[in-house]
């Protein structure tokens, strides 16, 4: 069996998806019973629960032999690194309590440095706990920057007609789909061949903001749609203005500076040498266009 966690988001929910087709027995793990609802009308187990809770993800584990392991957001932390490491910890205790054999983790490009990258270094921290854990084999996902973070623009862009954020016009990004990471996930997770611990960096074509938005821009009619680099105040002010913590929000402005400096960065694979097939082009055809359509 395989335990997917975070089944109901951007990525756990297409891992759910892709293996039910493989036929394969899995267990899916969320918040909400009723959200998981549409997976177990499709033969899944399901459990609802707090990820945080190391007895709740004991039980989540116990009798699978595979897992998809992640660290769910929350926006309104007030402390983002305390909450990766909390959760981080929880998932130690299961693993340990229960054996599982293989976890598919999905961590970040950037992963590998211990300072100013933001909520990354969270991720650093979960990546350490698991190192320690010889007798589970462990695939370190460490993926590009989520093609869908550009979504979020959206309401900027049909109220201003800009889209930004704190993140330099230029600075050249290793994007991936959500879409490539599960893909990978559930290939990784159905034919558990892995052995030992691996880093797989998971990325696309690196891109600027600025190409994306003139991309968008070419897409949805509005071929001015213009990039801002945004202060750090401003940055922080909006986020805050969205319902975002004043921790989380100071931790993305320090990823885009991250990102900025060229941290988010590969240190395995030639960032020139793409693994992930969907181009941005692509991803705004399919996922940006119905969305903004919708919106």
């Amino acid at each position: 069996m395989v335990v997917i966690t975070g089944a109901t988001g951007k990525t756990g929910s297409k891992i759910a998806d892709l293996l039910i087709g493989k036929k394969d027995k899995i267990r899916v793990i969320g918040r909400s019973m009723e959200r998981l609802s549409r997976f177990t009308q499709r033969g899944a187990e399901a459990m609802a629960g707090d990820q945080s809770d190391a007895q709740f993800l004991t039980n989540a584990f116990a009798g699978a032999d595979a897992g998809y392991l992640l660290i769910p957001p929350k926006m309104d932390s007030p402390d983002i690194r305390k909450y990766y490491n909390s959760l981080g910890d929880a998932a130690v205790t299961a693993i340990r309590k229960t054996g599982i054999r293989k976890i598919v983790f999905l961590s970040s490009l950037g992963a590998d440095k211990d300072e100013g990258t933001g909520p990354v270094l969270g991720l650093h921290d979960v990546e350490r706990k698991f190192e320690v854990m010889k007798n589970t084999d462990i695939v370190f996902l460490r993926a590009g920057y989520f093609m869908e973070n550009t979504l979020t623009n959206i309401p900027m862009i049909k109220t201003q007609r800009i889209t930004g954020n704190h993140i330099a016009a230029d600075a050249l990004i290793s994007l991936v789909a959500t879409a490539d990471i599960s893909s990978k996930a559930a290939e990784l997770l159905s034919s558990r061949s892995f052995i030992g611990h691996e880093v797989l960096e998971l990325f696309g074509a690196r891109i600027s903001y600025r190409e994306m938005t003139r991309i968008i821009g070419a897409r949805i009619g509005m071929k001015d749609l213009a990039y801002v680099q945004f202060s750090e105040k401003d940055s922080i002010a909006a986020m805050v203005g969205m319902g975002v913590s004043p921790n989380v929000a100071a931790s993305f402005v320090d990823l885009a500076k991250g990102i900025n400096a060229g941290k988010i960065a590969n240190i395995i694979e030639d960032p020139n040498k793409p693994n992930a097939p969907t181009g941005f082009a692509k991803f705004v055809e399919e996922v940006f266009y119905p969305v903004w359509n919708n919106s």
